[in-house]
């Protein structure tokens, strides 16, 4: 017992001695100062460390505080607390320092790109430097270089942190690390853990990667399964990445199957906050790629050029891909996505289902084969791409109007509506042919009933678009013609062609163009079944106004100025389009009324806007005009003739600015020009002369109240009322119409006089000697009509003596119809006034009882 207890003792004291020994031979500083300068030669980063030391016992180890690697001038590129790693003592005996478990605490990576493009993690290694130099002194004045390997078996990195920051993108980011473990590095196949946070969104990494001296030699192909997660459930993403690199170090022969389950794209916004996703829901499924970088030496610095290389040479294999739902631009979602080819020949089947403006669709078909649809995405459409697709209005069946909670169905889900696409697209050219019809086809405010499509499509590179044999039918609209879209060099794209329509109905249509009615009491926002985040949408109250009951002052905005120093949306868009058309319409119906042989030239060229000649029918009157804009530079420059044209009289309001006052067609003779940026300074600067009549319209009761006098609204009764006839000729100039001719005749009412109309606040001066027919015979008065449009009020007028008169009998009075038609129309044709009706009146008989009338 005694000698195993010596012997013992002998042995810790030859430990001890040993440890001590070796403390002493091994000269920390110079450790110290030759790894710095090992590292600094093989990587150009400078190692700093507070504290380093080595010790044997009670095994061998290495222990160092407070790291900092960093480039020279550069921000750190990495800082730890502390770094601990366990020497094996076998490996030493082969000159190889084997760092067993290599435990890292506090650590900070920071990877940071300045204004200038330099990294703080750009490396610089020195051609040679394989290994380092350990010195051993043995005689004073005397030293030994042994070269000696180094190795890691185990990676532990704890409390520690990663960011990125680029000041030229202006993307930046970062994560926590909790846990890394990377175990049997020196293994064929080392372990990976990752348990890292931001923000306070967890996720995970697990899995196992090839040895990783293929990282270095690619001598035989490197493989690797990862798992990974994003969140807490319910709502965790999941990411399965499987697949092997032939030649890892020159990534050669990439091959890689990716398969997951993300609620939501934009939960990368939990560890990418600045990524600016859009809002995919519910993506996932399984995909297999194939990529080739190679070659090329991955280091650092290569990072951006290899990730462009990698995005431009990826090669799907197989797509089973799904997406729940998806928002695009202008109010457009996607829902039940599906993209599918089990193979690089296989077709490449793409889904979906369509909502725009409270409409539903099913778009499915092909893109070619999977191969070919890579091939035409990595060359930017320079390999052309076949396509074939049906888009299909959605049926209202019972299980999708269930679905439909706080909200209506699809305004076209009994459209019966089925349209073929169908073709080849690419960079040089593409040919499309369109075709197919509906029952019935609701667009964004209007409505067709028995619907058939047809066109040609082809385009040269993507710029000039030719539509040939297009052909709408319906009962609303049949339209055919050619298209032409040109686009040269940085000058706006002139579309040229010709259009013909057999049948037009304006009405019909008026809500494509038209912004509809709004109120508070009838419209409300409903919300769309499906979509993601539950988009709302507008729907209109039930019925339609007629074309008359719209506001005809309602100004569209094209001609309403914008901010100060901006040119108005209409002058805009005339400056960025060019076109030369030819344009005609044999039957067109308008605010209600027939028009026939509708023709005229419009051209558009710099923002100058002409329609010559403007011809056609209405009222069975021949028409001519023309129309001038020119926005070609500022102010905007406005021309218009009438020689004569028929226009509704709610357009014609609208083009003076006018409130409702009439309703029928107003028979327009003059020459009219003005100047400004906005609709208001056109009306306010016109200038010419300008004749409107009006035969057999309708004209609010309270307005010819307001031209009569007092009282008579209880003779002319509410509401509309038959208007016979009315002319008015006027000369515009410095914003006043000065009215020559007033003369209008409704039932037994008729009046004429003179006055003048202010253009900018639409006050009204009018003189006018207003009459009441009684059975042949008739009372007048002169009265003065003073007011702001709509609103009208006459109050009776005195003589040169200040007297008023009343004249009550006396000869039949003439026809008022003539003088003034004859004056507003210029002596040119125009409708036959209808004939006078013989009003009998019980009022007469009892003043011709009294003598009073003869």
């Amino acid at each position: 017992m005694k000698k195993i207890a010596g012997a013992l003792i002998v042995l810790l004291v030859v430990m001890v001695g040993a440890s001590v020994a070796a403390h002493m031979l091994i000269d920390q500083a110079a450790l110290r100062r030759n790894v710095v300068a090992a590292l600094h030669h093989q990587t150009g980063l400078t190692l700093q460390m507070e504290r380093s030391t080595i010790q044997l016992l009670p095994w061998p180890s290495f222990e160092a505080g407070n790291v900092v690697m960093v480039n020279d001038g550069q921000k750190p590129l990495l800082t730890a607390r502390s770094v601990h790693a366990g020497i094996s003592m076998f490996a030493l005996l082969h000159r190889e320092v084997r760092l067993q478990d290599f435990v890292v605490d506090g650590a900070r990576l920071s990877l940071l790109r300045n204004a200038d493009g330099q990294y703080n993690w750009s490396l610089t290694p020195a051609p040679s430097a394989q290994s380092v130099n350990l010195p051993v002194p043995t005689r004073a004045g005397e030293r030994v270089d042994a070269h000696w390997d180094i190795s890691v078996d185990a990676l532990h990195l704890t409390n520690s942190s990663v960011e990125w920051k680029d000041s030229i993108s202006g993307l930046s980011g970062g994560f926590d690390v909790r846990l890394l473990d990377l175990a049997g590095l020196r293994s064929p196949s080392p372990w990976i853990s990752l348990q890292g946070a931001h923000g306070g969104t967890p996720f995970t990494m697990q899995g196992h990667v090839g040895t990783l001296a293929l990282l270095r030699d690619g001598s035989l192909p490197w493989t690797f399964s990862l798992g990974t997660t994003l969140g807490t459930e319910p709502r965790r993403d999941w990411l399965n990445v499987d697949g092997q690199i032939r030649d890892a170090r020159h990534l050669h022969g990439i091959s890689l199957t990716l398969q997951g389950e993300w609620p939501s794209l934009r939960d990368a916004h939990r560890l990418f906050p600045n990524a600016g996703l859009p809002d995919v829901q519910g993506i996932g499924g399984l995909l297999t790629i194939e990529d080739d970088v190679g070659p090329v030496n991955v280091s650092f610095r290569s990072v951006p050029e290899v990730f462009r290389a990698l995005v431009h040479g990826i090669r799907p294999t197989r797509v089973h891909l799904h997406v729940g739902q998806a928002a695009l631009r202008e109010g457009v979602y996607l829902s039940n996505v599906h993209l599918d080819a089990d193979g690089p020949a296989a077709e490449f089947a793409v889904g979906s289902d369509v909502s725009w403006k409270n409409a539903a669709w099913r778009v499915q078909g092909s893109a070619g084969t999977l191969e070919q649809s890579t091939a035409a995405w990595q060359s930017h459409l320079q390999s052309a791409l076949p396509v074939a697709f049906e888009i299909r209005s959605q049926n209202l069946t019972l299980s999708s109007a269930l679905n439909f909670s706080n909200s209506t169905p699809p305004t076209n889900a009994q459209d019966g509506a089925v349209f073929h696409l169908a073709g080849t697209v690419g960079a040089q050219s593409s040919h499309l042919t369109l075709g197919g019809g509906a029952h019935i086809l609701h667009l964004p405010g209007a409505l067709l009933n028995d619907v058939s499509l047809k066109s040609v499509a082809d385009t040269t590179g993507l710029k000039d678009v030719h539509l040939s044999g297009l052909s709408l039918r319906s009962k609303e609209a049949s339209v055919d013609g050619e298209l032409a879209a040109v686009q040269s060099g940085d000058s706006p794209p002139l579309i040229t062609g010709q259009i013909h329509a057999a049948v037009l109905d304006l009405d019909a249509l008026q809500g494509l163009w038209q912004k509809p009615p709004t109120s508070a009491t009838t419209s409300k926002p409903v919300m769309l079944p499906g979509m993601a985040g539950q988009a709302e949408k507008i729907v209109a109250p039930s019925g339609t106004p007629s074309p008359e009951a719209r506001n005809p002052h309602h100004d569209s905005g094209l001609l309403s100025g914008g901010a100060p120093g901006e040119s108005s949306p209409l002058v805009r868009r005339l400056q960025a389009q060019d076109m030369d058309l030819h344009l005609s319409i044999d039957q067109a119906h308008f605010y209600g009324h027939d028009y026939t042989d509708l023709k005229t030239h419009l051209t558009l060229s710099g923002g100058h806007l002409r329609l010559v000649p403007i011809s056609g029918q209405g009222q069975g009157t021949n028409m001519s005009g023309e129309l001038d804009l020119d926005a070609g530079a500022q102010p905007v420059k406005a021309v218009m003739l009438f020689q004569p044209l028929i226009l509704p009289s709610g357009l014609m309001e609208r083009l003076l600015g006018l409130p409702a006052l009439l309703s029928g067609p107003v028979q327009a003779v003059g020459a009219l020009t003005g100047e400004g940026d906005s609709i208001e300074a056109l009306q306010k600067t016109l200038k010419g002369h300008l004749g409107l009549s009006v035969v057999d319209g309708n004209m609010d009761g309270k307005i010819l109240a307001g031209l009569a006098g007092p009282g008579a609204a209880s003779l002319l009764g509410d509401g509309s009322r038959p208007l016979r006839c009315m002319g008015i000729h006027m000369t515009l100039g410095d914003g006043t119409a000065l009215i020559d001719t007033f003369g209008l005749q409704s039932g037994r009412f008729s009046t004429a006089g003179t006055g003048q109309l202010s253009l900018e606040t639409k006050d009204v001066i009018l003189h006018l000697v207003p009459s009441v027919d009684f059975a042949g015979a008739g009372a007048s008065a002169s009265v003065l009509v003073t007011g702001r449009l709509p609103d009208l009020h006459a109050q009776q007028a005195r003589d040169g003596t200040g007297s008023f008169n009343l004249t009550i009998g006396g000869a039949p009075p003439a026809d008022p119809c003539g003088t003034a038609l004859n004056a507003a129309r210029e002596g040119l044709p125009g409708p036959a006034v209808p004939a006078q009706t013989q009003h009998h009146s019980h009022a007469s008989d009892i003043l011709r009882a009294l003598g009073v009338l003869h």
